[in-house]
């Protein structure tokens, strides 16, 4: 019977028992060892065996055990992880102990071994569980801690650290009597004990000596003592006894203000009201306060619910605040659009008294932006179907090009024949592409052949005339200066907005500049900019040295109505007119800027057909490298992208840099790079970073530098700093593979600077 139950006891507890003789080591399992380790019935391995069933990194322990067992008859109890035979690892418990014989030798060992597996997963879990719930108190927003039952603190979390000025070493162990003796005899000492003997929760808000200091105190009792919730509500007690102490300035206010002010006493449910309301909306002020009925049956009916509902919910919610936007009548019956705007006022007990507020006419405000929203829903339609029809032309161009090429090469009448549907239905979907581009830009002006030279000096008049003496305005432009097909008035409508923008940012003076040149582009230039064909293009660059815009509002700034400026100096529309008129004529726009640095604007115009004969002239051809590695530093992906295949078509190898910091890792490591290419702008290590960092490694190290907001200053900060090249982006393929190879070579001097050559003075 005894063994029996020993039997099920085993089984229950997963735990069997072993024995090992001496001196042979011979080993002897019971049947629940063997369902341990997975083994089959009747499987006796020898003690070495056994011991390398073990996880390796637990053996060492288990033989030294057993060794000072077998020695000095130490018994032991380990923890072990063990492999056991159907590949799964388990952890159990090892229990062993020597057995002598007569003469006292040691004969024997005997043990035990228990499968404990889901003890430590289940401690492990609480571990977890118990680390989750400790970072989650440690980040509310409320300052927390937790009082024993012996009024010691037990935790307080980070929040309350800071509200009570001091760290919690300081606190935890100690009782809260001994730590703020100031409490006793307080609200928080009855509350706190009445909680505590209650099992209640209690709420107050009380001020507090040692801090000086108003709080709002929430505890909650518990098995363990109390959790203490606390918040400090200073600064709305100060704020709330403020606007009691001004009430008889806000009477003064109210009856100087054109504004329709009103006074609700919440206890009698009357309403005064200032002369503003007759001003407004033609109801006369009455002499003695009226009802708030008298007010609400002038809502809107259609609005009518909703604000006194919201209204009601404000005041029983224990807010301090309500707005709202509705239709209020007229003494003639037609709706004003208002804002309302009340302040509730509460007694001590947080009982709302009165409610103080104002109501504001946005009737011509709201036919303004009703018309500006139709404005900008245009618009952005019209650059959705600009978009849009982009897109199909490029999708429909290649079947168009690849149907002729296949005509010319079809003898089958019956293949023809479908070419001819195909190249017919390409067609008609061209001719709908056009369609949608003409409404995209609108309604277009005469255009003509226009040489930007004769628009420069308008344009610089005008500015003359206007610019304040402390900014000195330059325009410049090439003599051979290709011509563009364009609506000479909308150009002209762009540069002098840019003008008039780079004026504004200059409020203290410095120095507007106005350049063209002639670019041609290519597929990495375009790339870059992503808006343009490659081939002959006029490049127009204003820049000024301003307080220049963040990346932030570099993002907006050709949203419709976004603006910097001003309330009345500026509608937000001058920047997207200037997009669509350069979207309407074929070309793009690209801006940077720094906060203090200036901006630069920079206008790509496709150049007419002679410039595009012009450009087909001879040129030298495009050196190749010999596998010179080239570090490409760019925080854009798609700016690195093309550089490396660029440069890997014309004879180099190339590794990508995402920002200073990685490049100068990957140069320390690879340290066969002849050239590096570093954008000056960027973020974790900007340009001017990297090449002091660059330079500590390798003195000599070969640097071009590049920049899409290419200003003298800092071209020569990017000299100062000892680059070899200085290169404009967005570049093309011949000025960026002639300037490594000029750099590689040694023919390019430290201010070599890439299509960035002075032009005349026109």
């Amino acid at each position: 019977m005894a063994e029996a139950l020993l039997r099920m006891v085993e089984r229950v507890a997963h735990l069997g028992a072993w024995r090992v003789e001496l001196p042979g080591f011979t080993s002897t399992w019971s049947d629940d060892v063997r369902a341990i380790d997975e083994l089959p019935d009747g499987f006796v391995p020898v003690l070495a065996e056994a011991i390398e069933s073990f996880v390796a990194d637990d053996r060492p322990a288990l033989r030294a055990a057993i060794a000072a067992c077998v020695e000095s008859g130490t018994p032991f109890d380990l923890e072990l992880r063990l492999m056991v035979a159907g590949g799964r690892q388990i952890w159990v418990r090892v229990i062993g102990e020597a057995v002598r014989n007569d003469a006292g030798e040691i004969h024997r060992l005997e043990g035990a071994i228990q499968d404990v597996t889901a003890r430590r997963h289940a401690e492990e879990e609480a571990r977890r569980l118990s680390a989750v719930v400790g970072d989650t108190l440690e980040h509310i927003s409320d300052g927390l801690c937790t009082i024993d039952r012996e009024w010691r603190f037990a935790f307080v979390n980070r929040e309350a650290e800071r509200q009570v000025g001091r760290p919690r070493d300081a606190l935890i162990g100690r009782v809260i009597w001994e730590v703020y003796p100031e409490l006793l005899g307080t609200i928080f000492e009855t509350s706190y004990r009445r909680a505590m003997a209650t099992g209640e929760t209690v709420e107050f808000d009380s001020w507090f000596e040692p801090l000086a200091s108003w709080f709002s105190v929430r505890a909650y009792p518990a098995p363990q003592g109390l959790a203490v919730y606390f918040y400090n509500v200073t600064a709305q007690r100060e704020a709330r006894e403020l606007a009691r102490v001004s009430e008889e300035r806000f009477r003064l206010l109210a009856r100087a203000t054109n504004d329709a002010i009103w006074d609700w006493d919440l206890i009698t449910d009357a309403v005064w009201r200032n002369e503003g309301f007759e001003k407004l909306f033609g109801h006369a002020t009455p002499e003695q306060p009226s009802s708030i009925v008298d007010w609400s049956t002038r809502i809107h009916a259609e609005d009518r619910q909703r604000v006194t509902e919201g209204i009601r919910r404000a005041i029983d919610g224990g807010q301090e605040a309500w707005s709202d936007e509705y239709r209020y009548l007229r003494h003639d019956g037609s709706a004003a659009h208002v804002l309302d705007r009340g302040y509730i006022i509460r007694d001590e007990t947080g009982r709302a008294t009165r409610m103080i507020g104002g109501m504001t006419d946005l009737t011509e405000r709201k036919k303004l932006e009703a018309q500006f929203l139709r404005a900008q829903r245009i618009e952005s339609i019209g650059t959705l179907a600009g978009g849009i029809a982009h897109d199909l032309n490029n999708i429909l161009s290649p079947i168009l090009m690849a149907v002729g090429l296949l005509q010319a090469d079809e003898t089958s009448a019956e293949r023809r024949a479908l070419l001819d549907t195909i190249e017919t239905s390409g067609r008609r979907g061209s001719d709908m592409v056009r369609q949608v581009l003409a409404f995209a830009r609108g309604v277009e002006g005469r255009r003509a052949e226009v040489n930007l030279r004769h628009l420069f000096r308008d344009v610089q008049k005008i500015m003359r005339d206007t610019m304040p003496k402390n900014i000195d305005a330059l325009f410049m432009a090439p003599a051979d200066l290709w011509t563009v097909t364009a609506d000479v008035t909308q150009l002209h409508q762009v540069l002098v907005n840019l003008c008039v923008n780079a004026r504004d940012a200059m409020p203290a003076g410095g120095a507007l500049r106005v350049e063209a040149a002639n670019l041609v582009l290519d597929e990495v230039y375009t790339g870059m900019l992503g808006a343009l064909s490659a081939g002959p293009h006029v490049a127009i660059t204003v820049s000024d040295t301003g307080t220049g815009m963040s990346r932030a509002t570099q993002e907006r700034i050709f949203e419709p109505f976004f603006t910097t400026k001003e309330l009345g100096s500026g509608t937000g529309l001058g920047l997207s007119t200037v997009l669509t008129i350069v979207k309407s004529h074929g070309g793009a726009i690209d801006v940077q800027s720094e906060p203090g640095a200036g901006t630069t604007f920079k206008i790509y115009l496709p150049a007419v057909t002679d410039a595009t004969a012009r450009a087909s002239a001879d040129v030298a051809p495009l050196p190749h490298g010999a596998g010179e590695c080239i570090l490409v530093v760019d925080d854009e992906e798609h700016i690195r992208t093309l550089t490396r295949k660029t440069l890997e078509r014309h004879g180099y190898t190339a590794v990508e840099a995402r920002n200073g910091a990685e490049a100068v890792a990957r140069y320390a490591q690879q340290r066969d790079i002849a050239v590096v290419l570093t954008d000056m702008a960027m973020p974790v290590m900007d340009g001017l970073a990297t090449i002091t960092a660059l330079r500590t490694i390798q003195p000599d190290v070969r640097i071009i530098a590049s920049s899409g907001h290419s200003t003298k200053d800092a071209h020569d900060r990017a000299v100062d700093a000892g680059v070899a090249a200085f290169i404009d982006k967005p570049y093309t393929v011949e000025a960026l593979v002639r300037t490594i190879h000029r750099v590689i070579h040694g023919e390019a001097a430290a201010a070599d600077v890439t299509q960035a050559g002075e032009a005349p003075a026109i």
